[in-house]
């Protein structure tokens, strides 16, 4: 081969590795400013969700509250700036659709602009800008846009109605879910002992437990027997010591004997009293037609299937619930013949350490008042943060 067509080789090469090493740059810049745009996203998400958490949170159920929760949106966004920039959200008095801070009400699907005090319940922030390219303004792209939204919801905690006496058995929401085996209106079990035979079922199958309505503690023997003395007087107003939904009250599935001694006193005088009460289930079958003694108890959130449950649980409603039984020391408390799901075990049931309540409660939580204190917040999001 020829020196000159060496040469000709040698210019190739040069011209291919000078070719490379432009679009090597070329890819390398690109790459560089996608990375500062995600990053930048992920930031501006982040201040949104600061902004939509921050106006939630002073939501007060009416509208006197609004200019604050959108001071408190504008101020936390601007506490929380991207590397685009300082973000200064537009307050949007008119509550536009697509403004800033848009004020609406959540409904565990879609949020709806609203002026309504009483009803908002939540805060959207969103928030677009425009950031400058390095490497790829080369090829004629100056900028690229970023933008973020979150939502955040603050719903009204819920209070039982005035002069309403809860009764310390607490429920397990298990009976308010449409998937749940022991849907509204069927059997309540609370089984303070190991012993089972008959409707009870196997150890550990409770959907109630002793409830502490005024803290998270354990409820102690004492402080159970004078919530029922409570529910059994009707001069009595006790809505004072409830804790609203959202918050966290004691629960314990112990036997408390000196608890089970005084209820089962009070149950038998509202048994007799000459009431009837009739409980249907989703269907609007009946499921219960009969004497008893109706009572206000707590909903608690618990794992579903319900298992025995103690400790702190949160309150998710109240519904009432009306007690049909209680065996007392294997030994039922009345002859109720109405009730079918116990009847096996009366007049005597044969287990000397048996402790139990039986009952049926209402379909759906009772109106409840809202409190005009925001509930906790919980946010739309993928960064959560609120930052000062």
């Amino acid at each position: 081969m020829s020196g000159h067509g060496l040469k000709n080789q040698r210019g190739s090469v040069l011209v291919f590795i000078t070719m490379s090493l432009a679009l090597l740059v070329i890819i390398g810049g690109i790459a560089i400013d996608l990375a500062f745009l995600s990053a930048a996203r992920g930031e501006v998400q982040r201040s949104m969700d600061a902004a939509a958490l921050a106006g939630a949170g002073n939501l007060g159920f009416d509208d006197s509250v609004f200019g604050t929760v959108r001071m408190e949106a504008w101020r936390f966004a601007n506490l929380n700036p991207s590397r685009a920039g300082a973000i200064n959200l537009n307050l949007n008095s008119g509550n536009a659709a697509n403004g800033d801070i848009v004020l609406g009400i959540w409904d565990g699907v879609t949020f709806t602009p609203s002026f309504d005090g009483t009803r908002v319940n939540a805060v959207r922030c969103q928030y677009s800008a425009s950031i400058p390219t390095s490497f790829l303004r080369l090829l004629g792209l100056t900028s690229l846009s970023v933008s973020a939204q979150a939502t955040a919801i603050s719903n009204p905690p819920q209070t039982v109605p005035p002069q309403s006496c809860v009764f310390p058995i607490a429920l397990s929401s298990c009976g308010f879910d449409p998937q749940s085996s022991t849907g509204c209106g069927q059997a309540v079990t609370f089984i303070t002992s190991s012993g089972s035979a008959g409707p009870l079922g196997p150890p550990g199958t409770n959907t109630a437990a002793w409830s502490n309505t005024c803290g998270t503690d354990a409820p102690t023997a004492s402080e159970t027997q004078r919530a029922i003395g409570a529910a059994a007087d009707s001069d009595q107003d006790c809505s004072a010591c409830t804790s609203g939904t959202g918050t966290e009250i004691g629960t314990n599935n112990g036997i408390q004997q000196s608890v089970f001694n005084f209820f089962e006193e009070k149950f038998i005088d509202q048994f007799n009293s000459g009431e009837t009460y009739q409980v249907t289930d989703a269907n609007g079958d009946t499921t219960y037609d009969g004497p008893g003694w109706k009572v206000l108890s707590p909903v608690v959130r618990t794992e579903c299937p319900a298992r025995a449950f103690s400790g702190p649980r949160e309150v998710v409603g109240w519904t009432e619930f009306v007690i049909t039984q209680v065996i007392n020391r294997g030994r039922c408390a009345v002859n109720n013949p109405f009730d079918p799901q116990v009847a096996t075990l009366c007049p005597d049931s044969g287990q000397p350490s048996l402790r139990a309540i039986f009952g049926y409660f209402r379909c759906t939580f009772i109106d409840s008042p809202q409190d005009h204190n925001p509930g906790e917040r919980t946010a739309l999001a993928t960064k959560l943060r609120l930052a000062q």
